[in-house]
């Protein structure tokens, strides 16, 4: 047991320390960065087949809010913070409110707010890697809004699939408050619930989230806990970043 905790911390430390290496970010970087912040009646006798329960949910328009849904951030944070029934907010007893600046280029999102810089080892190294991908190519995760779907940590570790329209819906409801350049959706729950498409197939090219007048450039990409697990992937988050960076400096 004790070589197997070796090995997986080795693998752990590789995986972060390799980021630069592995996505090929020597080579394509320049000496500075580009600042990218400076710059937007059912029939169910034996014979008829049932729908499956999960396709059902995903057809259905959102649950009508239980309560009013906050008209700023800071309000929103307060509600979070205080266990407001919201969407994601009751699947823990430990709340996580967004964090960051309440006006910005850059917003990202997550499924869980598992990319926080907190002593739980897990939030920190997908931080820790967060930072230094968004840094690459020139944006300061400190001057983004990042947020998550579920505001409280299920114990699975996954958001509820059933879950996904309500949760899709408040947060566009935060995109509208924030009205940001540019999202970062991580991660194939964020991605399925933004952009309604699986994240192979959204990283393909760069999509557009549109609603309340907005048309937001969006990156979908890999999370960094599957960047974690899986180091080879990383150059094709590499990838992304370099066409995210293209497209908003354009």
């Amino acid at each position: 047991m004790e070589d197997r905790g070796k090995i997986t911390a080795f693998a752990v430390v590789e995986s972060l320390s390799g980021w630069w290496e592995l996505a090929g970010v020597d080579s394509a970087v320049g000496e500075s960065t580009l600042d990218l912040l400076a710059q937007d009646a059912v029939d169910t006798s034996p014979n008829m087949p049932i729908a499956p329960a999960v396709e059902k949910q995903q057809a259905e328009a959102p649950a009508t809010p239980s309560i009013m849904w906050p008209s700023d951030i800071a309000a929103l944070r307060e509600m979070v913070a205080s266990g407001a029934p919201l969407p994601g907010n009751a699947y823990g007893p430990v709340r996580f409110p967004s964090v960051g600046p309440v006006s910005c280029d850059v917003m990202v999102i997550s499924d869980l707010p598992d990319i926080l810089p907190t002593p739980e080892t897990n939030m920190a190294l997908n931080a820790d890697l967060l930072h230094r991908m968004l840094g690459a190519i020139g944006i300061d995760i400190a001057q983004c809004h990042c947020t998550w779907l579920a505001t409280s940590i299920p114990s699975t570790g996954e958001v509820p699939e059933n879950d996904l329209p309500d949760l899709a819906a408040f947060m566009l409801h935060q995109i509208k408050l924030i009205r940001p350049k540019s999202l970062v959706i991580l991660g194939s729950a964020a991605c399925k619930a933004v952009l309604s498409e699986e994240l192979m197939h959204a990283r393909a090219e760069l999509r557009n989230v549109s609603h309340d007048g907005l048309n937001i450039t969006t990156l979908a990409t890999f999370h960094p806990r599957t960047l974690i697990a899986r180091p080879a992937m990383k150059k094709q988050a590499w990838r992304d970043l370099q066409m995210f960076a293209k497209r908003v400096r354009q």
